[in-house]
């Protein structure tokens, strides 16, 4: 931690006795509020990537961005595969990977709401930008969300130019990938865009017992837009898209076992093994002997057509469709005795939105109104095997079946901006949403029979008002400051872990109500000497009530989500970024963030006032320096965040220590060529660090495991450009 920030004053001086001119910073444009505005001038607290500083970062899907922005947490959700996401900002969101939870952070690829943590950490590929907003949103965006919103916005067809290109990469861990974008205007009117990658990579954490490398990487992508410009005002998109992959799923490391709670050592002798022989904490290979793997097929269509009524008004209509297909196993103990396995698991989610815009704008307002309907119908089946020598599924344990849950959501939003005065203006918003959930569920016998007759079957609705008010000043030419009260919203539901030897009428198939927050912000974006320096800051406030935490259903050993009362969120997001001269630019950021527990309701028994939240260090930071000499364009950046628990359940806290990543890229191309080179190194310190992990102590199997994130990797890139 110490000696990056011991380098920034030698690091300046050094700089500044280059004694060169200094240049303004490039101005940074985001469609964060459904219209491209400044983002100095955005009332919100939002991060921007645009597609050059994804590729001179080699940011390759968006688990790359956990340690290059604060208060923001992308990484994994343990145990069921490697691109299941678990996204947190500010503290806010769900490592549970179920069809029945909703995510806190709404997640958009272009115009559509993707609804599930399934296969949600998405691969780079021709994308323009990826914008995250900080705090809840939804009078601007189709779902409500309490934590904020990730935008994966991708290029779009070009209707002058013809456009292909193949890019090549190959890393130290055996990576071996290939992409492809082709954009070919065919007339006035239509124009097509068509890209694919194949993406391969060796896992990092060896099978000790079983030879299969974990946390591979192995899949087949494509992605296609035909643009029809019908006249000057109206434009129709249709989009379609596939993803597979095949790999042997995320690593299970043996991370420790508590004897006193569960007599794990006797059990494990039993079935002729000995737990106490494994090394504890060896983040390189795995000792399971369960089967992990992950297959997956997610197919994507949408079509928007968006129609110009005249300079004033535009009227936008979206529809998207996506289908996810996967199967998956994985070795829960992580140990050579196969204690606690589910395999398979098979899950599929069918999710359908519709959304009409309209936008408004006039000499002194922008305004917006929007009507929203979501479906999603999901199954899941999971079958949890304990074992012995030999053979690893004497009988099931917790074996459940989800078929279908369903989802029916309708909302309508509006928001204004208006400026009453050349410095002073105001934006408010309001959304009402309903949502209808259903479940039907049963347990599952040894041999895969329904244990109950007559499965559970379960209804309710919700409902809420939600909103933002923010009032905005420019101070100056370079001065904005603004404050905003913004509410969020996320809805109740059911779970869905089935047992029938629980207490309980429904078998554990409860309900637990919505969630509401309420966040206020005072934020100021500043451009001082000349606009090379940028100093933005963020100060934040949130007050739950009825927040949705997973914790233990009192007298067993099984999770659930319920309400557990009330809590307070506050930090500050900062950012400093220096035009030092045209050649060097230097960025920092910084987070503070303290979450706690002010009030716990009585159904909560494994919640303290004092219990920390998930993904949420007090403190983050990141250093980064950029260098560009026309033809070589460089990037270096440390990205750290202080002690964190991985899982939201005290009872199942895992401690993630204080670590940083340290990453640089260099690219070579010359003006007019058709060809680039890039040289990268990610975690060049090979830290090791954890991106999700199971603490079962409380219940079988006892131990404690986890799952690590990539170490060093060097690598190049190859590009070509065909015209």
């Amino acid at each position: 931690m110490n000696m990056p920030m011991l380098l920034v004053p030698l690091l300046i001086s050094w700089l500044q006795s280059m004694n060169v001119c200094a240049s303004e910073l490039e101005v940074i444009t985001v469609t964060a509020r459904k219209t491209i505005e400044n983002i100095q001038e955005t009332p919100i607290s939002v991060v921007a990537f645009n597609g050059d500083e994804l590729n001179e970062q080699h940011i390759v899907d968006l688990k790359s961005l956990n340690t290059k922005i604060t208060n923001v947490s992308i990484s994994g959700s343990g145990g069921l595969g490697a691109n299941n996401a678990a996204f947190f900002i500010r503290g806010i969101g769900t490592t549970r990977n179920a069809v029945s939870q909703e995510s806190a952070v709404a997640l958009y690829v272009d115009d559509a709401y993707y609804g599930r943590s399934d296969g949600a950490i998405l691969p780079i590929m021709d994308v323009e930008q990826i914008e995250i907003s900080r705090g809840p949103q939804g009078t601007l965006f189709g779902r409500s969300a309490t934590a904020g919103t990730i935008r994966y916005i991708t290029n779009k067809p070009d209707h002058d130019n013809f456009i292909s290109k193949v890019q090549l990469t190959m890393s130290s861990e055996n990576k071996k990938d290939l992409t492809a974008l082709l954009n070919v205007p065919l007339s006035d009117k239509f124009a097509i865009r068509v890209s694919a990658a194949s993406l391969n990579q060796e896992g990092h954490v060896q099978g000790v017992f079983t030879g299969k490398d974990y946390s591979n990487i192995n899949t087949d992508m494509a992605r296609g837009y035909l643009s029809w410009q019908i006249d000057d005002s109206l434009v129709v998109l249709a989009s379609l898209d596939h993803t597979h992959m095949n790999n042997n799923g995320n690593a299970s490391i043996f991370l420790g076992y508590d004897g006193q709670k569960f007599p794990v050592v006797a059990a494990e002798a039993a079935l002729g093994f000995d737990i106490t022989e494994l090394p504890i904490g060896d983040y390189r290979h795995s000792y399971q002997t369960g089967d992990n793997f992950y297959h997956s097929n997610n197919t994507g269509m949408g079509l928007v057509i968006r129609k110009s009524i005249n300079q004033e008004l535009t009227l936008k209509y979206a529809s998207h469709w996506r289908d996810v297909d996967l199967t998956g196993g994985y070795d829960a103990d992580a140990s050579h005795a196969r204690l606690f396995e589910q395999s398979p698991y098979q899950r599929n989610i069918t999710m359908l939105s519709q959304e009409l815009q309209l936008t408004g704008s006039s000499e002194n307002s922008h305004w917006l109104a929007g009507l929203f309907y979501y479906d999603e119908q999901a199954t899941d089946k999971r079958l949890v095997g304990l074992g012995s020598k030999g053979n690893p599924f004497t009988f099931f344990s917790n074996t459940r079946i989800t078929q279908p849950y369903l989802i029916a959501s309708s909302a309508a939003y509006t928001q204004i901006s208006y400026s009453f005065t050349p410095q002073w203006s105001l934006t408010t918003g309001l959304r009402y949403t309903k949502d209808n959930k259903s479940i039907v569920a049963n347990e599952l016998n040894a041999s895969g029979e329904a244990k109950l007759a007559t499965a559970i079957k379960r209804q309710k609705s919700w409902h809420a008002l939600s909103g933002r008010l923010s009032l905005e000043y420019i101070a100056g030419r370079d001065l904005f400051i603004f404050t905003s009260l913004a509410r969020g919203y996320r809805a109740g539901g059911f779970n869905d872990r089935i047992r029938t030897d629980l207490p309980d009428n429904f078998f554990g198939i409860t309900d637990f109500n919505e969630e509401i927050l309420d966040m206020y912000e005072l934020g100021l974006r500043s451009e001082l000497f000349d606009r090379q320096l940028r100093l933005n800051l963020t100060v934040f406030l949130g007050e739950f009530t009825d927040i949705q935490i997973a914790s233990l259903i009192p007298n067993t050993s099984r999770n659930a989500i319920s309400n557990a009362g009330e809590a307070e969120i506050k930090g500050l997001e900062g950012e400093l970024i220096w035009a030092i001269n045209d050649t060097y630019t230097l960025a920092t950021s910084w987070g503070l963030l303290n979450s706690e527990y002010s009030q716990l309701n009585n159904n909560v028994n494994s919640l303290t006032l004092d219990s920390d939240f998930a993904h949420a260090p007090k403190n983050s930071f990141v250093l980064a320096l950029s260098a560009n000499f026309d033809d070589i364009v460089a990037h270096v950046d440390y990205g750290w965040k202080n002690d964190f628990a991985l899982l939201e359940a005290p009872a199942e806290a895992v401690i993630q220590k204080s670590y940083g990543l340290l990453n640089a890229n260099i690219r070579y191309q010359t003006a007019n060529s058709h060809w680039a080179i890039s040289m990268y190194a990610n975690n060049l310190t090979d830290e090791e660090y954890l991106i999700s992990g199971l603490n079962l102590t409380t219940a079988p199997p006892g131990i404690i495991q986890g799952e690590p994130g990539r170490f060093r990797e060097l690598g190049i890139t190859f590009e070509w450009l065909f015209d």
